[in-house]
Formats: C-alpha cells, structure tokens, sequence
C-alpha cells in the first residue's frame, strides 16, 4: 500500500469530501491517510462544523495558533487576550490547507472565539473582530498557494470608516501567489473596492466566475474602471454578476465583450442604468446561455435596440424584470431569435395600457415551443393559450392583477395542462367553488407535484378535501401552497397533512378565530 503514490490517495478521498464520517475515519489509519483527510477536510472547515458556535470558536482558537510572533503581537496590542492560547504547537499547518475563504464565515467565528474568551460585552461590530479577522486573512494570504473561492461578503456588517483596508484581501502581501489561481471571486458591500479590483487585475488572471455589488457611481471613484480592467484581464470568464444601486455600467458593460468566447450568463441586479449605456456589447457572446434582469430600471429602448437583431445559439435562460419602464421594444425580437433554444422564461413587467402592450405573451406563446419553465403576468385567455402551445412545460408561475372569480375557466384550464408539468403557481385573488376546483382536478392529466393558490383567500375545507383526494389519486402531489386560505379549520387541515407532505399556510383557521 505504501508504493501507491499519495495523489492517488488524494484523488480518491476527493470524492467523499462530503463524507464527513469517513474522512474522520481516515485520520486514524496512518500518516499518509491522516494528512490528506486533515488537507480536506480544513480546505473548507465551515462545511464540516454544523453550524455550531463552540466548534466555529475552536477554528478560530486553532487558527491563532498558528499565527507567528509578529501577528501575535498585533492582537496582544490590541487588547485582544490570548492567554495560554500558544503553549502547544499546532500538528500542522492547517492554515495552508485552505482552499475556500468567506469573510463572513471567520468574521462570524471570530465574533464567537472573542464572546468565549473576553470578559467584557462584544457587540457585532466591535473593532477587535475586523481585527482578528484582517490577521487571518493575512495568514491564509501567507500560507497558502492556492485559494479558488474568495468570497468578500460585508453586506450584513457595518463596516468601519476604513472598512476597505480590513477587507482588501487581495491587497495582503503574498496574495499574489495565493490568488493566481482563483476560479470564483464575490464582492459585495458598502465599501470602494477599487485597490482589490485593481490588484486581482495582476494576478489573477482565470476567474470563471464574479459576483460584484457596488454602490458608489463613476463620479465618486475610479472602480468601474478598476472593475473593467479585472473583467478584461480574465482569460476565460463564465459567468459575471453585478448588482448595484446606482448608475455606473456604461464603463464596464464594454469590458464584457473581451470575454465573449466563454460567457454563458450575465445578470444584472437591482441597476438603475444611466443614459450612456449600450447593450450591444453582449452580441458578440455566442456562448451566453442566460441572460438576466433583476429588478432592473431604465432599460430604454436605446440601450436595448443592437438586440433586436442579436442571436445566442445557446440561450436557455431570459429574465427580465423591470421596475417602472415599459418593456424595450427589442424584447420580442429578442425572444424571437432565440425561440428554438430558449427553455426559461420569467417576466416582471410594469401594468402596460393596451395600446402600448408590445404583445410579449402572445409572441412567446407563438413562437417558444420548447419551454419548460415560465413566470409571468397572465390574463385568463393567454394562460390557456399558453398551456395548448407550450407543451414541455414543466414549471408554470402565472400572475394576476385583479380579483377574479373563474368558476368559468378553470375546468378548461385544467384540461389543457401539458402531461410533463410538474409545478403549477397562481399568484392571484382567484375564488371558484369546490366542485369546480374537483373538475379541474379531474381534468388534469399531469401528475403535478406543487400546486400553489397562495393569494386565494377564499379557499375552505371542501377545496382542501379535493386537494387530498388529488394526492391520494395520482400520489404526486408534496406541495400545496395556500399560504392566505382563512376559511378552513384545523380539522380539515390535519386530515389534509396525512395525504400532502407540505402544506404551507398561514391564514389561521375559521374555527379558532374566537380564540
């Protein structure tokens, strides 16, 4: 056993990393098996540990010591107190072994090492645990050769005045050794993270994967353009995120068009976009495979018009969400290039006057065959259409703007549900009788495994009979959402959780009003 090289140990225990159990067992073995299953199992030590505080507390106590004299003494003048914490030598060099680093994680341990060791009250933002945490990051910036997830998360904490030099890890000396391999990079908080753009730009060159939030505008700092030169610089970006909510993109949507060779998904988070903005950048992406607005505003038709004409051979994915805007008049010849291959598609679309309805539905109801997923705003007559033409559909989320009662439609609807969907949530003030929720029921052909009514308030026990006697039926069905249903008892309600695996519901129940 001895003569098998150690990599072929270390590639075999790679694929139970995620048995916790049998990576302990292997500490016990021999040398060998201990150093690889120590080197796994400290890559990503947060994955291991269950949450619990004395155990993060004791990653950090673990970590301290293996600081050197020098950090030490920046805790010590601190008035951060570490007792007897360095009598006994660490077994190895745990710090080395890590492969996945999240701010939050350590800042978080490190808030619960300092509650168990320090006699006074620590709040969540003290200073004393940005501290220990910058020195962390500086070890692990020190000791290890290869990092491939930096995750630089202070969104939850608030942040120091100069919260920027405790978390510009990249900025740390020997980052550059650490982070020349770094695949997946998230950045996000209230801070300018214009040095950490500018010096990963340097060194780190194969980040597959960025993850951006930033709230300071092109005015204030040069970070967007720090940012286009990070995007720039990558030789084979995959998927790049940004979310901000400010303007600032006409700088760095440019910078995509470098790496439109690999790009298979872009998003677009919460941005409000500023006037100079142009999306044709993103035609040359052959490769995208999902495009994504989220909540998204001023998206004109100015910055939308080069996609008129834009055609992604493997585009699965569209999101559009918009906050205040019309739909950009692009939008449907987008979805018409690209019908063949599109799969998922989720609309959020402002209330549009008739006159001005670009007839968005009707165009993927024509032309989207292949659907499987779809989120959108509905009127009662598009959703039939909708179910008689999109036959793979798996998921369906339709929405509703006005109370309606569709004691007339929904037995149709019912009979045309395609036979593969899986998923069916209406999100509207629908009521309609028990008898015909049971026709409807009776109807549908597709052994559906989540029906959602979540805004029908009207809902009572003999509608929740129907849903059990469904379950029982065709033994599909594990979700029932009727989150605001306020006319059934807790009789009913009980009965239906022996036929329904998860009912989620929230409205009380008509028999304990009194209560």
């Amino acid at each position: 056993m001895s003569s098998i090289p150690v990599e072929i140990f270390r590639h075999v225990f790679g694929h139970f990393s995620d048995d916790k159990r049998s990576l302990y067992s292997c500490l016990l073995v021999n040398k060998i098996w201990c150093g690889i299953a120590v080197s796994i199992l400290w890559s990503n030590p947060f994955k291991y540990i269950n949450g619990t505080n004395g155990t993060s507390a004791s990653l950090i106590t673990t970590y301290l010591s293996c600081l050197d004299l020098n950090e030490r003494e920046i805790l010590i003048k601190s008035e951060i107190d570490l007792k007897l914490l360095f009598e006994k030598k660490p077994t190895f060099e745990y710090a080395e072994f890590l492969r996945r680093l999240k701010y939050e994680d350590f800042y978080d341990s490190s808030l619960v090492w300092l509650q168990s060791v320090m006699e006074e009250k620590i709040e969540k933002n003290d200073s004393k645990i940005f501290i220990i945490t910058k020195e962390l990051c500086k070890l692990f910036m020190n000791k290890c050769s290869k990092i491939l997830y930096l995750n630089i998360n202070l969104e939850s904490l608030r942040s120091p005045d100069n919260c920027a030099d405790y978390a510009a890890i990249p900025c740390f000396p020997n980052s550059e050794t650490s982070l020349s391999q770094l695949g997946e990079f998230i950045c996000c908080g209230d801070y300018d993270k214009k040095r950490i753009f500018m010096a990963l730009s340097k060194f780190s060159k194969n980040i597959t994967k960025l993850d951006i939030d930033y709230y300071l505008d092109d005015r204030e700092t040069s970070a967007p353009t720090n940012l286009a030169q990070l995007i720039k610089s990558q030789r084979s970006l995959q998927s790049f995120k940004i979310g901000t909510y400010y303007r600032s993109l006409s700088k760095i949507i440019p910078a995509l068009e470098s790496q439109h060779k690999t790009l298979k998904e872009i998003i677009f988070r919460g941005i409000d976009f500023d006037e100079g903005v142009t999306f044709a950048p993103l035609i040359p992406c052959k490769n995208l495979e999902s495009l994504i607005f989220m909540t998204c505003d001023n998206v004109k038709n100015e910055a939308t018009k080069p996609l008129e004409s834009a055609h992604f051979p493997k585009l699965k994915k569209l999101v559009f969400h918009v906050e205040h805007n019309r739909p950009p008049l692009a939008l449907s010849s987008l979805i018409i290039n690209n019908c063949n291959t599109l799969q998922e598609i989720s609309l959020g679309l402002p209330p549009i006057d008739s006159q001005d309805d670009p007839k968005i539905i009707e165009t993927i109801i024509e032309y989207c065959k292949n659907l499987t997923i779809f989120e959108s705003h509905l009127q009662i007559h598009q959703l039939n259409s909708l179910l008689i033409s999109c036959k793979n559909l798996e998921k369906l989320v339709a929405r509703g703007r006005e109370p309606l009662r569709v004691d007339e439609f929904l037995p149709n609807i019912g009979n045309n549900i395609p036979s593969r969907l899986k998923i069916l949530v209406i999100h509207a003030i629908w009521s309609f009788n028990p008898n015909t929720l049971k026709e409807f029921l009776d109807y549908c052909r597709a052994d559906l495994e989540t029906i959602g009514f979540p805004d029908c308030y009207a809902i009572n026990d003999d509608h929740l009979f129907n849903f059990s006697e469904y379950a029982r039926e065709k033994g599909s069905l594990k979700t029932l959402n009727i989150r605001s249903a306020s006319k059934i008892t807790r009789k009913a309600f009980e009965i239906a959780k022996s036929d329904i695996e998860n009912i989620e519901h929230c409205g009380g129940y008509c028999d304990e009003d009194d209560e």
